[in-house]
């Protein structure tokens, strides 16, 4: 089976193989470690479960292994605490390998050449108060060199103890654009630099390379969706720490699709993603894909908003102006760091022309009149506040 036929068969499953109870809301340490052992135990031996450490907090931090070949692959996530999409795409999958027992011909394959090693949440104490930080307020992202965090330090030894070929770096981002177009990021890959040059040694290009391969593979579904993010050597990074280590890694960050405020499709995604690579790395034709799939991705931009407001007439109170106007609004906080049964509120982040610039909701105020100064720039207002003083309906997600 070829990568893309391979991605279109994921994509067709897909569904029945989520975790459906699972969502952002409930991504907490408890509740991914119970459903660890469950999948583990359901496996009849082909997932190994277990403790490899501790957060600062001494919650324990666990890994999934799967696979007997000799090309090895680490991946881990949530190592921001409020970064749970990949999360739970790698319980879906993990899933789909039990209920399926791998018994597809691709599936047998993959196990017998990799051994897959997968950390699905980092930093369990910053899951638990829906923050990037450790409890030590300390972002385990940029403690790669100085390793002062507990999580920090584990990671590193599993790197050094496993010694992957190759890693993935699972992340979230910000809601951002493929450069400057209107289309949302869906997903922003890299492989970050090992130097302050840039250098492209092996190392890296192998991960350039499974980059260009995801890249490909989801075009079919996501095509003009797909970003890059900003290479700059960050010798803090755990990513371009584990390239100058001697293991391949590819960064992954979520992104956002609209009308998908729980980042469902972009789950889905990553399910596709990560099961296509780790495929093709084991039989090794992540080789053959055009490295212009990775090379001619553009970078993330900020020609998008949550919401955008189009043809608001705004007017000065005294009848002498009036003109029309976009309203552009962020999420504040973010989404992702949003907990249960939290209000929505939006930051009023621009007012004027926003022809050029998309948004993952758009809302059509047909020329409803505002006075100038109702809604002050970089305030944070809840979203009921808005609509009413447009007099326009609308349901937040």
């Amino acid at each position: 089976m070829t990568p893309n036929a391979l991605a279109t068969f994921l994509f067709s499953i897909y569904e029945q193989f989520r975790v459906n109870y699972l969502r952002p809301g409930n991504c907490l340490h408890k509740e991914i470690t119970a459903e660890l052992r469950e999948l583990a135990a359901r496996s009849n031996g082909m997932i190994k479960e277990g403790e490899i450490g501790a957060s600062t907090e001494k919650r324990g931090i666990h890994m999934a292994t799967f696979g007997h070949g000799e090309k090895k692959i680490l991946l881990w996530s949530q190592m921001h605490g409020d970064e749970s999409t990949a999360t739970l795409a790698i319980v879906d999958m993990l899933n789909y390998l039990v209920e399926t027992e791998a018994r597809e011909p691709w599936c047998t394959e993959l196990l017998e050449q990799t051994t897959v090693h997968i950390i699905p949440m980092m930093n369990p104490d910053g899951a638990e108060r829906f923050q990037r930080q450790t409890a030590l307020g300390v972002d385990m992202n940029r403690d790669a060199r100085m390793l002062m965090t507990p999580e920090g330090m584990l990671l590193r030894e599993m790197q050094r103890r496993l010694g992957p070929g190759f890693g993935f770096n699972l992340h979230d981002q910000g809601v951002a654009s493929v450069g400057t177009t209107r289309k949302v990021t869906a997903l922003a890959l890299l492989a970050p630099a090992l130097d302050d040059k840039r250098t492209t040694p092996p190392v890296r290009l192998r991960a350039m390379r499974v980059g260009a391969l995801i890249a490909r593979t989801l075009s079919q579904f996501i095509g003009g969706h797909i970003a890059t993010y900003d290479d700059a050597f960050e010798p803090r990074a755990f990513g371009d720490g584990m390239q100058s280590w001697g293991t391949s890694t590819l960064l992954i960050e979520s992104g956002h699709w609209p009308d998908d405020p729980e980042k469902m499709f972009v789950r889905k995604l990553n399910f596709i993603a990560l099961l296509t690579a780790i495929r093709c790395i084991g039989n090794g034709s992540y080789q053959d894909t055009e490295m212009d799939w990775y090379r001619q991705l553009l970078p993330n931009g900020k020609m998008m908003y949550d919401i955008i407001i189009r043809k608001v007439e705004l007017h000065d109170g005294t009848g002498l102006w009036s003109g029309m106007a976009d309203i552009g609004l962020m999420e504040e906080p973010p989404r992702q760091n949003r907990r249960p049964g939290e209000i929505s509120t939006f930051v009023v982040q621009e007012i004027g022309d926003l022809s050029f610039h998309g948004a993952l909701t758009e809302i059509e105020a047909n020329g409803r009149r505002l006075r100038v100064g109702v809604l002050p720039l970089g305030k944070t207002l809840p979203l009921a506040f808005i609509t009413d003083a447009l007099q326009i309906h609308f349901d937040s997600p």
